[in-house]
């Protein structure tokens, strides 16, 4: 045999090496579980191997309906279907029922998180935190936090919500005359600035690298993140580890936020540094924490959740702030009651208290109905890791559900399903409205309706935290400036990852109100 016939022989043994590992681990689990399904009566698009359907949404991206497109599909299938993103198919459930078997059956073992998920932040947050951990390590973390993120501890961090609040105002909203300002940068500053100010107890203004502060590396770490995850780079083993695609900024970057939180942590724990609230902040709550049996977060443990509070507790919020500001400036007369609210329960204070909180009422119910129409992450995704059938609504079928089989519940979808929201692309306030004399919240069309915090045993544990910091915020925006949308803009919201912004961002003219 000659050398060429070696080196044919060669490359034709290698080809068909790759196109079986190719074949056994991106095809064949995955025809299997879609055709699992399939056979059991559930409709959907195409298997297409290894792309799957994202030429369609890449369509619907440049059509401006990215996040249109899971609700597209539900009125063309219904509340079960089946859709692939790239190799992995995806059963998408937006039939509430079904989602409180998959969402309460988490705690049984049947469910988890994506073990995708792990590669996507572990660089950047880590392990060890309730983000990615799973089992007795979630269990543990899980009831070790509860407390702390009870409104009463959280009571005390109102001091620093409006006085970060309070400096974006005055930075922007200095006169009457108007400044143009981009609102989604803005408030995602804002919300940065607010949960790592909470989470460490120093100014994280300060330079880590030269020029670059805090806020930069990690905007500059999260950029670089949601560019690898919509290109599925972070969900592969392989290609995650090559130096390519921003890993080693993200790798620098990750060492100088690691270096930044362990010393905060030291000097709390030396003395050195102290709450800037009138209470526990974040950090304090994570350091006295303890288990059953008395025993404390690590450092390692305490590091990662810090950062794990900074990383989803901003970017949601600022984009719940961005489309409420938006809804409100679209709809003048819901803006007027809002002011005349905070005007008439605020009074002469320009910064809310935690007393003040329960009286707004309508600032309270415009939020929840912007998590409605905008919820910040407009979709989340489960993995079976044990085999379970679930029942039909009607108990006419049960349906298996192999392991593997990833569930991606499409909240976006759910919360613009009329048989459960009447006029559900309506901006309605009124329908959060508490009782006026019991002060309930209206009862929820089904329990798992409404899910702009995910729901069951790993809903996100800083819900409450983060309603408390948007009705700070927006009490003091409406109360102290004038915000005019600036015409002609193309506005549409766009999901990078996980949350849900604004594609081309949103500008606004901005000026201080008149009887400020």
């Amino acid at each position: 045999m000659n050398s060429l016939a070696v080196v044919a022989y060669g490359l034709l043994s290698f080809l068909i090496t790759f196109c079986v590992y190719i074949y056994w681990k991106l095809i064949r689990r995955q025809k299997s579980i879609y055709d699992t399904l399939k056979a059991q009566g559930i409709p959907g698009e195409p298997f297409v191997p290894l792309v799957g359907q994202i030429f369609d949404l890449l369509r619907a991206d440049k059509e401006n309906r990215a996040v249109e497109y899971f609700y597209d599909l539900s009125k063309k299938f219904g509340d079960t279907y089946l859709f692939s993103l790239g190799p992995t198919v995806r059963f998408v459930v937006i039939n509430p029922e079904l989602i409180g078997e998959v969402l309460g059956r988490t705690k049984g073992g049947y469910y988890g998180k994506p073990k995708e998920l792990n590669n996507i932040v572990k660089s950047f947050i880590g392990e060890h935190n309730l983000l990615v951990s799973e089992g007795q390590e979630h269990e543990r973390a899980r009831k070790m936090l509860n407390p702390a993120f009870h409104f009463i501890n959280l009571r005390s961090m109102v001091t620093i919500m409006s006085d970060e609040t309070s400096k974006m105002i005055n930075s922007f909203c200095t006169s009457s005359e108007s400044r143009q300002i981009r609102v989604d940068i803005e408030l995602n500053s804002l919300t940065l600035s607010i949960i790592a100010s909470s989470a460490f107890g120093r100014n994280f203004d300060a330079k880590l690298n030269g020029n670059q502060s805090f806020a930069d590396i990690f905007n500059e770490i999260k950029d670089i993140v949601g560019y690898r995850t919509i290109r599925l780079i972070n969900q592969n083993d392989f290609l995650d580890r090559l130096p390519f695609w921003g890993r080693p900024l993200m790798d620098k970057g990750s060492k100088l936020l690691s270096e930044f939180v362990d010393r905060s942590i030291q000097a709390r724990r030396k003395g050195e540094s102290t709450s800037l609230c009138s209470g526990q902040d974040i950090l304090d709550l994570l350091l006295s924490a303890v288990d059953d049996k008395g025993q404390p977060f690590t450092d390692q443990q305490i590091k990662d959740e810090a950062l794990t509070f900074v990383l989803a507790g901003h970017e949601t919020t600022g984009n719940l702030m961005t489309w409420t500001l938006y809804l409100l400036m679209r709809h003048e007369e819901v803006l007027k009651a809002c002011q005349e609210e905070v005007d008439r329960v605020l009074g002469n204070e320009t910064s809310p208290t935690f007393e003040h909180l329960a009286d707004l009422q309508i600032i309270e119910a415009v939020l929840y109905e912007s998590l409605r129409l905008y919820p910040p992450a407009p979709f989340f995704i489960r993995e079976c890791i044990e085999p379970h059938t679930i029942n039909t609504p009607d108990n006419q079928q049960q349906i298996y559900i192999p392991i593997g089989t990833k569930i991606l519940v499409s909240a976006y979808a759910i919360h613009r399903n009329e048989k459960y929201w009447p006029n559900p692309n309506e901006f309605n306030y009124k329908r959060w409205l508490r009782d006026p004399v019991s002060k309930l919240k209206p009862k929820l069309p089904h329990p798992f309706a409404f899910l702009p915090f995910a729901a069951g045993t790993r809903n996100c544990i800083g819900q409450n935290f983060a309603i408390l910091e948007a009705k700070v915020m927006l009490a003091m925006l409406v109360q102290q400036c004038e915000f005019q949308l600036i015409p002609g803009q193309i506005i549409v919201p766009e999901s990078k990852g996980v949350t849900i912004s604004p594609k081309y961002g949103m500008y606004a003219n901005v000026k201080k109100r008149k009887s400020f």
